[in-house]
């Protein structure tokens, strides 16, 4: 239970994706090797979890990793191997001890953000890889291209609509 009570706190953490860019914090490649390794993390707290759900004794049900693709995620489903969703879970605590209930509960919850969280870190690794494949260009060779796309651009600054 102590990877819910930790994950469970609601951090906002503010990180500098325009440092790269700029230069001040560093390589795209440290950027894309500084995401690679907080997706690592994100996937051994889902293992923990997913190991902490298989250790409840008398369990029917509990968070197995899947693999989609390229990511993995969080999954209920039933010890005879059908998935299930949390609607489904949820009726069954009923008959649940209180306080395992509640940890079902809260389980789901931690679930939720780490595949929120992986999904997140999916998408910031295939950005910074998109970035390193068009290479990175000043900002003077962008300003031509300002403005022209679907229709052919801005209208000339003395155009009139009348």
């Amino acid at each position: 239970m102590k990877t819910t009570a930790q994950d469970l706190v609601t951090v906002k953490q503010v990180f500098d994706i325009k440092g790269p860019l700029k230069g001040k914090g560093g390589t795209l490649a440290h950027w894309q090797s500084d995401a690679e390794a907080r997706l690592r993390e994100v996937y051994a707290e889902m293992e923990q979890l997913a190991q902490e759900s298989r250790s409840v004794q008398g369990r029917h049900f509990g968070l197995q990793i899947c693999k989609l693709r390229d990511a993995l995620q969080l999954r209920w489903r039933m010890t005879d191997g059908r998935h299930v969703t949390w609607a489904r879970v949820e009726p069954l605590l009923a008959g649940q001890a209180p306080g395992l209930a509640q940890w079902y509960r809260q389980a789901e919850e931690v679930a939720q953000i780490l595949n929120h969280r992986g999904q997140i870190l999916r998408y910031e690794i295939k950005t910074v890889k998109r970035l390193i494949a068009v290479g990175a260009q000043p900002l003077r060779a962008l300003r031509g291209q300002v403005g022209r796309g679907v229709g052919g651009g801005r209208p000339p600054a003395n155009h009139s609509l009348v």
